[in-house]
């Protein structure tokens, strides 16, 4: 887990099962919430969930430019 959260991780896509942490944490799921749910509807969810946090991470990259311009750096 270490890896993947530093970026570190050199084996190919992650592990099923961090995608399946992820959709259960990220969407207040549990595991029977999870097991129900369609395979395409999960694949959806987390493209979906990781364009919000791309749309986050970009925004806030943006926030923190314009701050460092107001303050002249």
């Amino acid at each position: 887990m270490e890896s993947i959260l530093d970026e570190t991780w050199g084996s190919g896509a992650a592990p099923a099962e961090w995608a399946d942490f992820l959709l259960m944490r990220r969407m207040h799921w549990s595991w029977d919430d999870l097991q129900a749910t369609p395979t395409y509807v999960r694949r959806y969810c987390a493209d979906f969930l990781g364009l919000i946090a791309d749309q986050e991470r970009a925004n806030q990259e943006r926030s923190q430019a314009a701050q460092r311009r107001q303050m002249g750096g």
